[in-house]
């Protein structure tokens, strides 16, 4: 499964023993959300300092900053190198690491055609066409808070997954799981029908 771990979600104490329970008997590939720095892009966006293409690229490569920070202070996380195209050979119970940057512009280039320059499109949406593209069925979004529906659409509409998301994950199993719950579960979301046929 593809699991898109939120950006806020780095500074949580625990966040590798999270992982490691939660990757337990499964093999995962990790796409990192942009956090603080995906959002200081967008400030600057806002602001008229940066194209729509050089915010594009630049809170990808935040995402891709985040890979880095995670597997160089977590145990027990690697990076997917050229494995995240194979998944039946990931490593059970070792989560991988995708660097989404140097995907998109490599071996994703394809996918990476997909993805609109704007914000309706931000990491959620990206985790669900890696996904996609590597024949992955189940994508669990990785969040700090609990869903306000278990309608993508809704979740859409309601600001907690990007406008794009219900498109793109229309074809996949999704998830969501809380990592700040006291006993984090995942929690299986609605597909409306018609969602991954546009």
């Amino acid at each position: 499964m593809v699991l898109k771990l939120g950006g806020s979600l780095l500074d949580l104490w625990n966040l590798g023993d999270l992982l490691q329970q939660f990757g337990q008997g499964r093999r995962i590939l990790i796409v990192p959300g942009g956090g603080e720095a995906a959002d200081t892009v967008r400030q600057l966006d806002v602001c008229g300092l940066l194209t729509a293409e050089q915010s594009h690229w630049m809170a990808i490569e935040a995402m891709s900053f985040n890979a880095g920070l995670l597997r160089r202070t977590l145990v027990g996380v690697s990076a997917a190198d050229g494995l995240e195209l194979t998944p039946w050979r990931w490593p059970e119970g070792l989560p991988l690491v995708l660097d989404p940057a140097g995907w998109l512009l490599g071996s994703g280039c394809a996918a990476a055609a997909q993805i609109p320059a704007s914000w309706d499109a931000t990491s959620d949406s990206i985790a669900a066409i890696v996904a996609a593209a590597i024949g992955v069925e189940s994508l669990i979004l990785g969040k700090s808070c609990e869903p306000c529906s278990m309608s993508m659409a809704d979740l859409a509409a309601g600001g907690q997954v990007d406008a794009c998301f219900p498109r793109f994950a229309g074809r996949l199993r999704v998830g969501w799981c809380n990592f700040r719950a006291p006993v984090p579960k995942v929690v299986c979301l609605q597909v409306e029908t018609g969602q991954g046929d546009q």
